[in-house]
């Protein structure tokens, strides 16, 4: 069971050992990319209105009205369709030879659309947005940020790996292989995306209540 659980590629680049930080180097770099994102968003969502984040909820699920009052059911699939809008263009980018280095800027916009909904409970609500965003918000968006820098890096990677199989390796290029990998990969992000989701709408259950906007 234990080989089953480590031979896993989805847990690779988690891997411990005197070179994880060198293995896991560039999963950094996105995790970075994406705290950028989180941080710019901060920034934007001081100055923002709430007609702003009604029109980036489906995408970013910026509108925190509309969540303290969603039923359990609209909570899990609002923050899952949300996230899986996410993984779906990145497993879309990382099928070709250019996209995998567009997704690169997925994390980006993922930390933008947390910072920007971050920013503005802290501009309009100070304290009690800070803790409205401790309780309700972060755990879900947490997980599903990393997770979303996840794919984007295995999609960078397999645009990675195909431009060198194709064009600089001397042995031919088993694609079929690379796509059930990678593929595996996708759906386990996509399962995890379903785990934030529920976190998400555990988290509203718990606390949403205690606030009002």
């Amino acid at each position: 069971m234990k080989n089953i659980i480590m031979s896993n590629p989805a847990l690779q680049y988690l891997s411990a050992g005197k070179n994880g930080l060198r293995k896991n180097g560039i999963f950094l770099i996105f995790c970075l990319i994406l705290f950028g994102g989180i941080l710019y968003g901060s920034l934007s969502g001081a100055s923002a209105d709430r007609e702003l984040l009604s029109r980036l909820d489906l995408i970013f699920q910026t509108n925190f009205t509309i969540r303290s009052a969603q039923g359990l059911f609209s909570s899990f699939a609002a923050s899952f369709a949300s996230s899986s809008l996410f993984i779906a263009s990145i497993f879309l980018l990382g099928l070709s030879l250019w996209g995998g280095f567009l997704a690169v800027l997925m994390p980006l916009f993922k930390g933008f659309g947390y910072g920007l909904s971050v920013g503005y409970l802290y501009g309009a609500y100070h304290f009690k947005g800070v803790l409205y965003n401790l309780l309700v918000i972060l755990p879900g968006a947490f997980l599903s940020s990393l997770v979303i820098s996840a794919a984007s890096y295995f999609a960078f990677r397999s645009t990675l790996h195909t431009v060198i199989g194709l064009f600089r390796s001397a042995s031919p290029f088993d694609f079929r292989s690379h796509l059930k990998t990678y593929c595996r990969l996708m759906l386990a992000m996509l399962a995890l995306c379903a785990f934030s989701a529920l976190l998400d709408m555990l988290c509203s259950l718990c606390f949403s209540h205690f606030f009002s906007f």
